[in-house]
C-alpha cells in the first residue's frame, strides 16, 4: 500500500513546466498513469492491507485499485499539481458514499458541504493539461455540480463555477460542448444573464472533432502540447461532451439569443437568432427554427422599429414556412410599421394565448412600450416644447393616462434617449417638456463645420510645407544644376545665330520662357 501515493503523485503540473522534460515524455507519463488508475485490483493484493482499510474498501465497490486509498490518501493530493489523480480519487469517494444508489447525491456534495467546496476548488483550479486526459471524469464532476444546485433549486450557485471551468479548460471556448448548453440553460433559469457573457462573447464555431478509431490507436496526439485550436483535444472520443445533435446546436444559439434579449442587447440577439433560422434544412423545418423566427420578428421591432430583411443565405421556402407558422407575429409587425396603434392593440389582445404559449408575452409588451417611445421621440423633430397633455394626445391613440405618459417621458429623459428638459410649475398642474435636440443639433453642426475647416487648414499647411521642401530639394539637386548649366551654355558654332548668355541675361528674357518658346 505504501507505493500508491508515489504512483499517484508521480505526474505533476510542476514537472510539465520543467524545461528538461519534453511534451512526448510528459504525454507518456500521463498515459501510463491513466492506465494505472484504470486497472482493476487483484484479490491477492488485498491481503497486504490492514484490516481497517480492507473493511473500509471491501464494503464499497470491489475491483477498483484506488478504493483502498480513497480516505487515506485523498488529503495528500493537490488539485492543481495532481489533477489527474485527484479527480479519479474524488469521484471514487463519491461513488463509495453513494453505494448501490448512484442516483442519490451525498449530502456533503450539496452547496456548502465538504465535497461541494472541494469540487468547486478543483473545477476552478485544475491543471488544464492533465485534465485533457480525463474528459469523462471532468464532465461527470461538472454534471454533479449542476445536479446539486438543481436539487435545492439554486442554479445560480453553479453558473460562475461552470463558467470558470469552461474557460480554464479552453480559454478560446471555440468548440461547442454539451456543458455549454447546460451552462446557458442555467443562466436562463437563474436569470444571471450577465454571467454568461464571458462564454457567449467567444467565437464558438466548431463541434468536437470526429476521430477514427484506427487513427487514434496508432497515432495518438500529444494532448499536453500547446495547440493552436482546442479541436486537438476536445473530440468526440475525449469525453468532454455528450454526443451533440442538430437540435442541441439550435438550442444553444436560441438560448444565447434569449440571454442577449434579456440584457436588451438586440444586435447580438439578432445575430444569434439569424444563425438559428439560417441553419440548412432538407424538407421540413425544425420547431426551434420557428421559435427563433418569432423572436427574431420581435427583436427586429424592438431594435429598428420595423421587420428587417432576413439573411440572404436563408432559402425562400424556409422563410415562407416560418411566416405561415408565425402569422400573428407578422400581423403585429405590420401594424407596428404602419403606426396603427389601435390595430396593434387588437392584434396583441387577439393572440394573447399564442404569446403565452410561446413564452413571448414579455417581449410583446415591450413592443407596445417601444411603439409609444418611438412616437414620443419623433415629437422632438417637430416641436420645440409640449405639455405632457399634448404628448399624451400625440404619442398614443387613445390618449394614455397622464401619470403613465409623464413616467415614460421621465424615463426617456433620464436614459438620455430623449434630449429634453421637464419643467413643472406649481401654478399649473401640467408639466412642460422642452426639447433641446434642435438647438443642440444646430450647435453640433456648426461645431463640426468649424472643426472640419480647421482640420482642412492644418492639412493644407502640411501640404504647403511639404511642397516647399520638395521644391527646395529639387532646386539644389544635381539634375536641376546640370539643367541650368546646359541652359546657360550657348553654342558659338557657325550658323546658329544665338546670342550670348550675357546678352540674354541683359535682355530680361526668362530662360524657361525662352525654352518653351523654342518648343512652340
Amino acid at each position: 500500500m505504501a507505493d500508491y501515493l508515489p504512483r499517484l503523485t508521480a505526474v505533476s503540473a510542476r514537472s510539465h513546466h520543467n524545461s528538461f522534460i519534453s511534451d512526448e515524455d510528459y504525454d507518456k507519463q500521463i498515459r501510463d498513469l491513466v492506465t494505472y488508475l484504470q486497472q482493476p485490483i487483484r484479490a491477492s493484493e488485498l491481503s497486504s492491507f490492514s484490516d481497517s482499510i480492507l473493511d473500509l474498501s471491501f464494503q464499497s465497490v470491489r475491483g477498483d485499485r484506488l478504493l483502498t486509498i480513497v480516505v487515506v490518501y485523498s488529503q495528500n493530493l493537490d488539485p492543481y499539481l495532481h489533477s489527474l489523480s485527484y479527480v479519479y480519487v474524488f469521484l471514487l469517494r463519491i461513488r463509495f458514499i453513494q453505494g448501490n444508489n448512484e442516483s442519490r447525491l451525498p449530502e456533503q456534495f450539496y452547496p456548502g458541504g465538504e465535497l461541494w467546496l472541494k469540487a468547486v476548488r478543483f473545477l476552478r483550479g485544475f491543471d488544464p493539461f492533465q485534465i485533457r486526459y480525463a474528459g469523462h471524469e471532468w464532465r461527470q464532476l461538472v454534471e454533479l455540480v449542476i445536479q446539486a444546485t438543481r436539487e435545492i433549486s439554486k442554479p445560480l450557485l453553479a453558473v460562475p463555477v461552470i463558467r470558470d471551468t469552461l474557460l480554464r479548460l479552453d480559454p478560446s471556448s471555440e468548440v461547442l460542448t454539451s456543458v455549454h448548453i447546460s451552462f446557458v440553460k442555467l443562466t436562463l433559469m437563474s436569470r444571471s444573464y450577465s454571467l454568461a457573457l464571458p462564454i457567449l462573447e467567444k467565437q464558438i464555431c466548431h463541434f468536437p472533432a470526429v476521430t477514427g478509431q484506427a487513427y487514434q490507436k496508432y497515432h495518438q496526439p500529444i494532448l499536453c502540447g500547446d495547440h493552436e485550436s482546442s479541436l486537438m483535444f476536445i473530440t468526440d472520443a475525449s469525453g468532454f461532451s455528450k454526443k451533440l445533435t442538430y437540435r442541441d446546436h439550435l438550442q444553444f444559439f436560441l438560448y444565447s439569443a434569449m440571454v442577449y434579449m434579456a440584457l436588451k442587447r438586440w444586435d447580438e440577439a439578432l445575430h444569434y437568432l439569424s444563425i438559428v433560422i439560417s441553419c440548412p434544412v432538407t424538407n421540413a423545418i425544425s420547431k426551434i427554427m420557428v421559435e427563433g423566427y418569432k423572436k427574431w420578428v420581435l427583436a427586429s421591432l424592438l431594435r429598428y422599429g420595423k421587420l428587417v430583411s432576413h439573411p440572404n443565405i436563408i432559402s425562400s421556402h424556409v422563410i415562407r414556412a416560418c411566416q405561415s407558422l408565425a402569422k400573428p407575429y407578422i400581423s403585429l409587425a405590420d401594424a407596428f410599421e404602419k403606426g396603427d396603434f389601435q390595430r396593434m392593440k387588437s392584434e396583441v389582445h387577439a393572440a394573447r394565448s399564442i404569446w403565452h404559449m410561446d413564452k413571448n408575452t414579455g417581449l410583446v409588451y415591450q413592443v407596445i412600450s417601444t411603439f409609444s417611445k418611438r412616437r414620443t421621440l419623433k415629437l422632438g423633430r417637430t416641436f420645440s416644447a409640449l405639455t405632457i397633455s399634448d404628448v399624451a394626445q400625440q404619442a398614443s391613440d387613445p390618449p394614455a393616462p397622464l401619470d403613465e405618459v409623464e413616467s415614460l417621458v421621465a424615463s426617456l429623459v433620464m436614459s438620455r434617449a430623449l434630449d429634453a428638459v421637464m419643467l413643472h410649475s406649481y401654478e399649473y398642474d401640467d408639466t412642460m417638456l422642452r426639447f433641446s435636440s434642435a438647438a443642440k443639433s444646430r450647435f453640433l453642426q456648426e461645431y463640426s463645420a468649424r472643426e472640419q475647416i480647421l482640420q482642412e487648414g492644418r492639412l493644407l499647411g502640411i501640404v504647403a510645407q511639404s511642397s516647399y521642401r520638395a521644391n527646395h530639394g529639387l532646386e539644389l539637386g544635381n539634375e536641376n544644376l546640370l539643367f541650368l548649366q546646359k541652359s546657360l551654355r550657348w553654342s558659338d558654332g557657325p550658323g546658329k545665330g544665338v546670342a550670348s548668355a550675357g546678352d540674354e541675361a541683359s535682355s530680361g528674357i526668362d530662360i524657361e520662357e525662352d525654352i518653351m518658346g523654342d518648343i512652340h
